[in-house]
C-alpha cells in the first residue's frame, strides 16, 4: 500500500535538502518518556539484576526510570527551553493520563509529539 500523505521519490531523484543559512548539520532532538508498571517486569534496564534472576519489584532499575521522570526530564527541558530549543516528546499514551503536567508543558514550551507503544 503506497504511502498517502507522501508522494514516493527516491533519493537521487530529489533536489538536494537545503537547510536555513546554509547550514551542513541538522539536529532533531527527541526525548523519550515512558512509563512502567512497578509491578511488572521491566521493559529495559540499566542494572543487571542478582544472579540474573528477574525481580519483581525492580527497585533498582524502576529509581532510574522514576528519577528520570521527577528529575532528569526537567534539567533537560530546562536546558533546551533556555536554548530556545524545540523538540519532540516520544511518549506512550499513559504519560499523558499519569504525567498531564509534564505534557503540558512540552505543549507550553511548542514542543512536538510522537507517540510509541
Amino acid at each position: 500500500m503506497a504511502n498517502p500523505r507522501a508522494e514516493y521519490s527516491p533519493i537521487f531523484h530529489r533536489p538536494p535538502l537545503k537547510l536555513p543559512d546554509n547550514a551542513r548539520v541538522a539536529v532533531w532532538v527527541v526525548i523519550n518518556v515512558e512509563e512502567w508498571d512497578i509491578n511488572e517486569p521491566m521493559a529495559r534496564t540499566v542494572l543487571p539484576t542478582p544472579q540474573g534472576v528477574e525481580v519483581i519489584p525492580d527497585i533498582p532499575n524502576f529509581g532510574w526510570f522514576d528519577y528520570g521522570l521527577r528529575v532528569g526530564f526537567w534539567r533537560m527541558k530546562r536546558a533546551l527551553d533556555r536554548r530556545g530549543i524545540r523538540a519532540t516528546v516520544s511518549l506512550n499514551a499513559s504519560v499523558c493520563n499519569s504525567y498531564p503536567c509534564l505534557v503540558q508543558d512540552c505543549l507550553d514550551s511548542g514542543w512536538e509529539f510522537m507517540g510509541h507503544s
